[in-house]
């Protein structure tokens, strides 16, 4: 049961569920375990206590946003599964892989999934998948017409791997796999697609780079996703603009623990941080019973914990325009969310300065800089600088374990993952962490800079 607690976690947790006898089956290696239905088990009633099952990566669309997620099972699990012929078991996975990404349909963005065309056929299958889903299927002439209308109807997209356009049956979307192919290649495939089947959306994914991720989207892609945390090459030694500066030296005041009052005063000499920091103060992510007026209100409610995250979100802001920057600005929050969770499991004495490197870890790339220029004005501690930029020192495993979950390396994942309890109890977090970072998200883009009337002159 080893490989399955560390996919699954407490099996006990599941185990009323028709889905739980299949997998326990499958873990003791019995025969041909019995078909049960419904496969898919109900659905999460909340989000603090909903087990999480898979890995998603986040998929960024033509708005520079993240506009989908692409789920996929834990790779360990899916090199098991190639292994042996067991379909009722891949049936279970597969389903229990569709129910964590219910939540995510039930928002405004997608849900990329890949689905074998034997389970996708099964009796009632279908029925149980939820609106918004994107179904990319191994063969997806082998589905029957009436699933598929059925589908459609839903609201579901149904798509095809890469491969010649005029052999693919009729898709929605198809996907091509940056991780098999050199992006040059994936880009003549493109254009093979976009000559003969015009009205099929190209998605890609497994891209080494952001770099890569905005060329794809300019080119026309609907949905791209891969390494979002690096470049293709060096990066200019850039100054950082005055803005920048600015929020460096609030954060210094933090880091050298000055009072609040001298944060207060240095907030209130910028008209345009004053206005989004009383925005941000009074939204619905803060959750405030009373709302603030003031500066001086704003800071001591907020406290420093809150203000550092909330600088840190400020700081990405102050990047130079690129395309992604949206999707670069979520993905950081989610990272630093996720290195503050795991540093409150390990019992760190100060969670929130994970937080800020987890956000900082990802600056290069917003800001277009390389990490020791962005962090030369930070008065940030040793093991920040030494898990940054070395990736050494007590605080370098949090960054492992967060590019280990980003990659492709199930065995690495789980080694790293040990730490923390395991794979599934880091998937959780991951989970939490990107919900998180969604609703902080919103808060910050609710919170634009000052009208032209309160700007200073």
């Amino acid at each position: 049961m080893g490989w399955l607690s560390r996919v699954m976690g407490r099996p006990q947790a599941v185990d009323a569920s028709p889905f739980a006898a299949v997998v326990a089956a499958h873990a003791r290696g019995a025969g041909s375990p019995p078909a049960v239905r419904p496969l898919l088990p109900e659905p999460p009633r909340g989000a603090a206590t909903a087990p999480v099952f898979g890995v998603r990566r986040p998929l960024v669309g033509s708005s520079g946003a993240v506009a989908a997620f692409e789920f996929s099972l834990p790779v360990a699990l899916q090199q098991r599964l190639s292994t042996r012929s067991d379909p009722v078991s891949l049936a279970a996975y597969q389903a229990a892989l569709v129910a964590a990404a219910r939540p995510v349909t039930e928002t405004s963005r997608r849900a990329l999934l890949r689905v074998s065309a034997d389970v996708l056929a099964r009796p009632g299958w279908a029925a149980q998948v939820p609106a918004h889903a994107m179904l990319l299927v191994d063969d997806l002439a082998r589905v029957p017409d009436a699933t598929v209308d059925a589908l459609r109807r839903a609201g579901s997209h149904l798509g095809v791997p890469d491969g010649p356009p005029a052999a693919a049956a009729p898709a929605d979307f198809v996907l091509m796999d940056a991780a098999a192919v050199d992006i040059d290649t994936l880009m003549l495939s493109a254009q093979r697609w976009q000559e003969m089947r015009p009205r099929v959306a190209r998605l890609a994914s497994g891209l080494a780079h952001v770099d890569d991720v905005e060329r794809v989207l300019r080119a026309g892609f609907l949905l791209a996703g891969g390494q979002m945390d690096r470049s293709a090459g060096p990066l200019p030694a850039r100054a950082l603009n005055t803005a920048a500066h600015r929020i460096c030296e609030l954060l210094n005041h933090l880091a050298l623990d000055h009072p609040l009052s001298v944060v207060s005063d240095a907030v209130r000499a910028d008209v345009a941080l004053s206005y989004r920091l009383l925005r941000y103060a009074n939204s619905a992510a803060m959750g405030l019973v009373r709302g603030v007026d003031t500066v001086e209100q704003a800071v001591m409610v907020l406290g420093r914990n809150e203000l550092v995250r909330w600088l840190s979100a400020m700081l990405m802001s102050a990047a130079d325009s690129r395309q992604v920057s949206q999707a670069l600005q979520e993905n950081a929050l989610a990272r630093g969310r996720l290195l503050e969770l795991l540093a409150q499991r390990q019992g760190e004495p100060l969670p929130s300065a994970l937080f800020s490197v987890g956000v900082f870890s990802m600056m290069d790339v917003l800001l277009q800089s390389p990490l020791a220029t962005v962090l030369a004005p930070l008065r940030l501690s040793e093991p920040a600088v030494d898990a940054l930029l070395q990736r050494r020192g007590p605080w370098a495993d949090y960054l492992h374990l967060s590019a280990a979950l980003e990659g492709d390396d199930g065995a690495r994942l789980d080694a790293v993952a040990a730490r923390w309890g395991g794979t599934n109890p880091v998937l959780d977090m991951a989970a939490q962490a990107w919900s998180w970072a969604s609703g902080m998200a919103s808060a910050l883009s609710a919170a634009p800079s000052a009208p032209a009337a309160a700007r200073p002159r």
